[in-house]
């Protein structure tokens, strides 16, 4: 038996329509009135659609060769998912825009480095770039499912869309890496791209923030730094939370559910009514 199927879910990955309404006023800085902590979100938020493209486009560059239907079956939903999350985070970063923040730059930023990851790296390298941010993502869905206190004064949407991002990141976080590990199986490529992968992401994270803020001609104040401080690197801060994790994607033979947050995601319309009613499907 192979090792995705000795590892295989227990729940199904089904995308989900919603309707998140991103017409309604947004503060400027919506996470705790927090520009560094808002400008990071809103970042990533621009790099979705693109970004989740280009996994669906690494996944489906193997899924001819794959003939167990399990696995069909969850590439199918990975698929349904992503296409799902890029199309309610165009929404949202054109709200985002409307309050005079470049998202466009940032798009067409990730346009042009997508267009050169297809043209530069092989199958299996952009199979294991995906690998490595599904991981990444996993991560930071589990912090914000595991506090999601920390949403408490952020803009109602982009809470919801958050909570509901992170639900689907946790039920599809193994897919590529199965296909990864069926069709490619190179232990050390895995690692390697994963180095690469977030020095390059937190370095774009860290420039789009610069352009952000710049456009803005605003400065964080000294509050505003402490506080960021505390929520990514104080003692339960999400970027402390996913080095955690990190360490665990080095080891040779992990597979994403060794980090088992099934707890996460059962159940989680009770915990989270409000998120589940607006599924339209």
């Amino acid at each position: 038996m192979t090792d995705y199927k000795n590892k295989a879910q227990s729940h199904e990955i089904r995308p989900r329509r919603m309707a998140f309404d991103t017409d309604s006023p947004m503060r400027r800085y919506t996470f705790d009135n927090n520009a560094l902590i808002s400008t990071f979100f809103y970042a990533l938020s621009a790099m979705f659609p693109d970004g989740e493209r280009f996994f669906i486009h690494s996944v489906r560059n193997y899924q001819k060769d794959i003939d167990d239907p399990q696995l069909l079956a969850q590439i199918r939903g990975f698929i349904g998912q992503e296409a799902h999350h890029g199309h309610s985070h165009e929404a949202l970063n054109e709200a985002i825009q409307a309050l005079g923040f470049p998202m466009d730059e940032v798009t067409a930023h990730m346009k042009k480095r997508i267009e050169m990851l297809k043209r530069v790296f092989g199958r299996g390298r952009q199979l294991a770039l995906t690998v490595a941010m599904e991981h990444f993502t996993a991560s930071l869905a589990e912090f914000l499912l595991k506090h999601p206190q920390v949403l408490d004064d952020t803009d109602p949407t982009i809470r919801k869309m958050l909570i509901w991002h992170a639900v689907e990141e946790i039920e599809h976080k193994a897919v590529a890496f199965d296909v990864y590990r069926l069709q490619v199986g190179r232990e050390f490529m895995r690692k390697r791209v994963m180095v690469v992968a977030m020095i390059s992401l937190f370095a774009r994270i860290a420039y789009f923030q610069y352009r952000m803020l710049r456009v803005q001609r605003y400065w964080p104040s000294l509050r505003e730094w402490l506080g960021a401080w505390r929520f990514f690197w104080g003692k339960q801060g999400i970027l402390r939370e996913n080095l955690r994790s990190l360490r665990l994607f080095f080891r040779t033979g992990f597979h994403p559910w060794d980090i088992d947050q099934h707890d996460l995601i059962e159940n989680w319309q009770e915990r989270h009514p409000d998120v589940a009613a607006l599924q339209s499907n």
